[in-house]
This record gives C-alpha cells, structure tokens and sequence, in this order.
C-alpha cells in the first residue's frame, strides 16, 4: 500500500468510538524501510499540513487496528494488546 493513500483518511480510536484526526505524515526507519509510526492531526484534511504542529501525536504501527478504504482504527475494542 502507498502512503498516500493512507494519506489524510479519518483515524478512530475503537476503544472509545472517538476521532482522533487525519493521517499527516508518517516515521519511517531508514534503515529497513519500514514504516514505524503515522503522524496524526487535528486539522482539516484538505489543506496540506505541518507534521511540527504541536497538536500531532504519533500513533505506533503495533497499536493500528486495521487500515480500511475510508478510515484508520486504532486500539483494540476487546482490550487486548
């Protein structure tokens, strides 16, 4: 999957059925290649973002729920982890 198509989709929380924001930006190792965490924030999606904003909070890859066609979950809702 391309980040951009991750890009600016709705983020949940399914722990607490809350929003959490749209995905800005994302860390990735440089070493490996891989993704390890996706910069969340609270801003309105269709304008381009700065990830520095204070209001950004990272979500770890281990903590996402399921990427689908229109949002991010994040969390479980049974409570496991």
């Amino acid at each position: 999957m391309k980040f951009s198509e991750i890009q600016k989709k709705e983020v949940i929380d399914a722990t607490k059925g809350t929003f959490l924001g749209y995905v800005q930006d994302a860390t990735i190792d440089i070493v490996n290649g891989k993704v390890e965490a996706l910069h969340i924030g609270e801003g309105d999606r269709n304008i381009f973002f700065d990830s520095k904003e204070k209001d950004t909070r990272k979500v770890r890859l281990q903590d996402i729920t399921t990427i689908g066609k229109d949002i991010v979950l994040v969390g479980r809702k049974d409570g496991k982890k």
